[in-house]
């Protein structure tokens, strides 16, 4: 085993489980909302700040929004579409010193 240090300060998972039958976050645009969290790191020149990355289920399926989970702060948004991007935004820069 090898330990790691890295130069992020925060790390975004975003649900883009699928499944056949029943509520997933890849029905409900999980991949968009990481596409486009993805896209706004790069962008924004953050990417060796802030890890964006996508993930299995992550336990709160339901037919609105993907699941989105910030680190180191803990915090949990579900049922996230499109027009919360903005406060996900806003949550990337809190407490943030690059």
């Amino acid at each position: 085993m090898k330990e790691l240090s890295t130069s992020y300060r925060k790390h975004i998972f975003v649900c883009t489980n699928d499944r056949l039958e029943g509520s997933c976050c890849n029905k409900v645009n999980g991949y968009g909302i990481f596409h486009a969290l993805k896209e706004y790191v790069l962008s924004n020149g953050l990417a060796n700040a802030v890890w964006v990355t996508r993930t299995g289920c992550l336990g709160f399926c339901n037919d609105i929004g993907t699941t989105v989970v910030l680190y180191p702060e803990k915090k949990w948004f579900t049922k996230v579409t499109k027009d919360d991007l903005p406060k996900i935004i806003e949550e990337i820069h809190k407490r943030m010193v690059l």
